[in-house]
Order: structure tokens, then C-alpha cells, then sequence
């Protein structure tokens, strides 16, 4: 599993040599080199956390607290921009997608669905396509609640077409 860490650091070396050589890119790829030694770190921390056995509980969503606001940097947004900018980086979210597929990777993404939340955009700015079901954000179906009194004259009317049936009234 130490070849995560040697695709971000070889990854972050081909951005340091465009930054180096594009004066108009330096900022841009200066932050998002410190961004990917940030997803790096991440994930070689949690990669130790799981096996040794002492991965944190999943927190709940969090409150912020009024008046205080994190200072965010802005990125581009569109797939594949990384890809576009920094010639070859594409290889390596080829190589990242090989990389999930291997059993014990796996098994680190099932038990650590914290690591999705790191590898997802890395993903998204190396326009890999499409984002691997391991690392796939996970939505809840969305439930629709219906008050009682909405559904007076509907007997043979459902929400969904003709022919629904309303149980209980």
C-alpha cells in the first residue's frame, strides 16, 4: 500500500517541474502541489490507523460555529483540468485506478470509506472516468414525506401515477 504514496510524490514532482517552467501556472500548481502532499499524508496516516487497528469512529456532521469561516482555496473545477495543465498526469490517476483494484486496496477502501472522500477529487482533477464504484460517493435515497391531509381525493391516484393505492385512509 506504499505505492499510493509513491504516485502522489511522483505525481507532485511533475507538477513541481511544470510549475518551475510556466511562470502563469507557479501559484496555482504551488497550492495544489501542498494539496496533494496533504491527500498523501492523509492517506498514509489512515493507512497505518487501519492496520494497526485504531481507525476513528466516522463523525457526524459538524456545526460551525457562527462567524468563523475556513479559509478555502479555490481550484478549477472542471474534469481532467490537472490532466490539461500538467502533461502526463493523466498516467497517474491511470495508475491510482489500477491500483484500487488490487485486494488489499480494497479492503482498505471498504473499511475506510474516509479514503474516498481524499481520493475522489484527486480523481476528478486527473479525469479519471469513470470515479471507481470503490471510491463512489455513497447517497442515501431521498425520502419524501407526504402530509396526511395532502393526500384527501387521491384514492386511486398515488404520487408515482393512476392505479397507486393509499393504505390506511
Amino acid at each position: 500500500m506504499h505505492i499510493f504514496s509513491t504516485i502522489l510524490s511522483d505525481l507532485q514532482a511533475a507538477i513541481a517541474a511544470v510549475a518551475a517552467r510556466e511562470q502563469s501556472l507557479t501559484v496555482l500548481l504551488v497550492a495544489v502541489w501542498g494539496r496533494i502532499a496533504r491527500m498523501r499524508a492523509r492517506l498514509e496516516r489512515l493507512i497505518a490507523q487501519w492496520r494497526a487497528g485504531t481507525l476513528p469512529q466516522p463523525r457526524g456532521k459538524q456545526v460551525r460555529r457562527a462567524g468563523v469561516r475556513a479559509v478555502r482555496q479555490h481550484y478549477p473545477s472542471g474534469a481532467a483540468w490537472l490532466q490539461k495543465r500538467v502533461w502526463g498526469a493523466g498516467a497517474f490517476g491511470t495508475q491510482l485506478q489500477h491500483l484500487l483494484t488490487d485486494q488489499e486496496c480494497a479492503a482498505f477502501l471498504a473499511a475506510v470509506p474516509q479514503a474516498g472522500r481524499v481520493l475522489r477529487p484527486l480523481f476528478h482533477m486527473l479525469g479519471v472516468s469513470p470515479v471507481p464504484e470503490v471510491v463512489r460517493k455513497v447517497r442515501a435515497p431521498a425520502v419524501v414525506v407526504v402530509p396526511q391531509g395532502d393526500l384527501v381525493g387521491l384514492a386511486g391516484v398515488g404520487v408515482l401515477g393512476v392505479g397507486c393505492q393509499i393504505l390506511g385512509g
